[in-house]
């Protein structure tokens, strides 16, 4: 009966063991009130792929085909950590698309995370290796927003798992492996913006985007700890 309970138990569909890309992961600094702390904030030049200023890309036709499921997988690492507004999209481009051209793209896509961005605005976007997108989500879920507490390690890396398949456009029921391999052969995007949206003088809201391995799926995801 024990070893079937086991099996059932949310926890037990994440891998075993960690994978190298979940190393280094920043635990929560925590108040004796249960508060938590920590979370990293701010887009560093490393990998930085900026569009020329002025942008000059016309506004995509590209529709937003996020179904519920998809839309509830990409923000589960945001929800559980109760910030105060996330957002999830993905678009489905008529042919491949090239990595080099998502930083252009991504600004003229339809998205309430980039409303009322102008041409000259700061848009800042970077190529991000798939540890460095991991440690963001997890410090989401585990470390909360402000004044919140987050959820615990074991559910931390659950929901950051959860992210990543809806992210990577893992289906339905994928496996932890089939999770992780997506999500090795996505190309990853961390960005930032003045929009209302976002906040980033304090660390408190950013974006990430997931190139898909055949390049006809890009799934972005927005959060902010403002609401």
């Amino acid at each position: 009966m024990a070893g079937h309970a086991a099996r059932r138990h949310a926890l037990a569909w994440l891998p075993d063991q960690r994978r190298d890309f979940e190393a280094g992961a920043r635990f929560p600094s925590r108040s004796v009130q249960g508060s938590a702390s920590g979370m990293p904030g701010g887009l560093s030049a490393e990998g930085r792929v900026d569009p020329p200023v002025p942008r000059t890309s016309p506004r995509s036709s590209l529709r937003d085909l996020a179904t519920t499921h998809v839309h509830e997988s990409i923000t589960a690492a945001a929800q559980a950590g109760d910030w105060g507004d996330c957002g999830a999209w993905v678009f489905e481009p008529d042919e491949a698309l090239a990595p080099e051209r998502v930083p252009a793209l991504l600004p003229a896509l339809p998205m309430s995370c980039l409303d009322g961005l102008g041409p000259t605005d700061r848009f800042e976007i970077a190529v991000r290796p798939l540890g460095d997108v991991w440690r963001l989500l997890f410090a989401t879920a585990s470390m909360g927003g402000f004044g919140g507490s987050g959820v615990h390690a074991a559910y931390g890396r659950l929901w950051t798992w959860r992210s990543l398949a809806g992210l990577s456009g893992a289906p339905a029921g994928a496996s932890a492996e089939e999770v992780e391999r997506r999500g090795r052969q996505s190309t990853w995007f961390h960005f930032q913006a003045d929009t209302e949206w976002f906040h980033d003088d304090v660390g408190s809201s950013y974006g990430l985007a997931a190139l898909s391995p055949d390049r006809r799926r890009l799934a972005v995801l927005a959060a902010t700890d403002t609401d």
